[in-house]
């Protein structure tokens, strides 16, 4: 009978997750009912009251959604069993050095490696530049239908933030910087205001350009720009994880591509950018 009756109470109070989280009532033993942990034939309040508290407790845990997109919770959990570092190409560009990185720079111009950050330097002298490319390519990392992911991070941009154009790209391209409707991919900041931008250069040279709608503060920050191509299908363009644009055309077929940073003054201002860890990720 107890347990019956606990049944259908349980039943009545918790039967709404996952559509939300369990919100029990508050239980009260009879008056004159002290508890008792020896007398193992009786509920008391703090019995139950303990029970909920642990139900509470793990479905805050486990959120409202714990299956995810999977048709059920064992599936996710043997889906995330199967993953490992070597299901994607990953790399990570750190900062304690810049070999294996081109380095262009016109007068009193520096790109100084920093460990967790690149900090490039232009003289207070109009269209003076500074930057650096991969040396390398990295082979065979466009492939149609495969997402490849790049994350760009900021740590300081220049004070104040007009008279400068900022380059950050992923392709292939002879110049620095590249030009915006070659083979590239990525974000070009001009005075602040970030910009997505993709380029090919088969059937003569195109790019598709458009503003995020983002202008970054000057000074220190955290900023994460980040774009996810997937060739044949779309660019997509995020920042701080936020979707900000997608383009469809201009998209490039190019196999094989590089990384480019650098920063350019457009007026007699000097000017220093400081970029953290650059990530790359393909899928395979």
């Amino acid at each position: 009978m107890i347990g019956a009756s606990l049944g259908k109470i349980l039943n009545k109070f918790m039967a709404n997750y996952p559509n939300s989280i369990y919100s029990p009532r508050t239980k009260a033993n009879r008056s004159g009912v002290i508890y008792d942990s020896n007398k193992q034939t009786v509920i008391f309040a703090e019995d139950i009251q303990n029970d909920d508290n642990e139900i509470v407790a793990i479905e805050n845990e486990l959120g409202l959604n714990p299956k995810g997109s999977y048709a059920d919770v064992k599936t996710r959990l043997d889906a995330l069993a199967a993953k490992s570092i070597f299901d994607k190409f990953r790399d990570l560009v750190h900062w304690n050095s810049i070999d294996g990185f081109t380095v262009t720079k016109d007068a009193d111009c520096t790109a100084s490696p920093c460990d967790s950050t690149l900090d490039l330097y232009v003289a207070n002298v109009t269209n003076r530049k500074v930057g650096v490319r991969s040396t390398a390519h990295y082979r065979k990392l466009i492939a149609s239908g495969k997402p490849l992911t790049i994350e760009f991070l900021i740590s300081y941009f220049p004070s104040p933030t007009v008279s400068n154009t900022v380059w950050l790209y992923f392709g292939s391209s002879y110049y620095q910087p590249p030009y915006d409707d070659e083979d590239v991919f990525g974000f070009k900041i001009v005075d602040g205001e970030v910009y997505a931008n993709n380029g090919k250069s088969a059937g003569g040279y195109h790019n598709t350009i458009t503003s995020t709608g983002i202008t970054l503060p000057d000074g220190a920050q955290l900023t994460r720009l980040r774009v996810v191509f997937t060739p044949g299908t779309d660019c997509k363009f995020y920042v701080n994880d936020v979707l900000k644009v997608t383009h469809t055309t201009d998209l490039t077929a190019v196999e094989d591509g590089q990384l480019y940073l650098l920063l350019k003054t457009t007026g007699d201002v000097m000017k220093s950018i400081y970029l953290g860890r650059v990530l790359i990720e393909k899928e395979y």
